[in-house]
């Protein structure tokens, strides 16, 4: 199994470490089941103080990386669109998540809600839930 934690789960994981919420990515993490993608690297890395972002840098960019390539961008604009056609205009950010982690075969571990509405324009998209692991 792998599981790609979006910006949020770092973000709590960063902060608290082994503790609370997000205590099972210290598993995941040494058991090599965690994936990361550009995104959410770029969004860890903009929220990170200058003194912080070196080494932060190292710990993600030695983790496997859920790229896209240019059919999975194409994807990315057709959930989309699908999405918008649905009455719902949804951060682009997060839709390119959402697919990097269907097509990387990586359940998505998130508290954002946009998730599930991403997920019925998505039907791929599997969701991690830490009593799973």
């Amino acid at each position: 199994m792998k599981v790609l934690p979006d910006t949020s789960i770092w973000v709590d994981y960063l902060r608290a470490g082994g503790k609370g919420r997000t205590s099972g990515l210290d598993r995941l993490l040494a058991d090599d089941q965690v994936v990361v993608t550009g995104p959410v690297v770029a969004e860890l890395l903009a929220g990170t103080s200058s003194d912080g972002a070196g080494q932060l840098w190292a710990a993600l960019s030695g983790l496997p990386w859920a790229d896209l390539d240019h059919e999975g961008w194409a994807s990315v604009g057709e959930v989309g669109g699908r999405l918008r056609a649905g009455g719902r205009t949804l951060p682009l950010i997060d839709v390119v998540i959402a697919v990097a982690a269907v097509r990387f075969g990586a359940q998505l571990w998130t508290r954002d809600r946009d998730f599930d509405v991403i997920g019925r324009a998505l039907p791929k998209l599997r969701r991690y839930r830490p009593s799973q692991g």
